[in-house]
């Protein structure tokens, strides 16, 4: 049986949710594209909001460490209307 420290790794920042699962993505992406050399990540919703705060992008760049990338934040809010009959 595994242990809890294998199955579960502190990420980065004071979030680990921000960064774990971004760095997972980062990961499975640059195995899939290895032969490529220039890359764009565009985070969106609050890994936008908080990437940097939280060292989400720090994450990201340690994958990509010996390829050129360019990290944008997309914040996107959400507006809801609600109207009387």
């Amino acid at each position: 049986m595994e242990s809890i420290k294998t199955l579960f790794r502190i990420g980065y920042g004071p979030s680990s949710s921000h960064t774990m699962g971004p760095r997972k993505a980062a990961e499975i992406f640059l195995s899939r594209n290895s032969n490529e050399t220039d890359f764009r990540v565009t985070l969106y919703g609050s890994l936008a909001a908080t990437g940097k705060g939280h060292l989400t992008d720090r994450a990201i760049l340690d994958v990509f460490k010996n390829k050129k990338i360019e990290i944008i934040g997309k914040k996107i809010f959400f507006l809801i209307f609600i109207q009387m009959h």
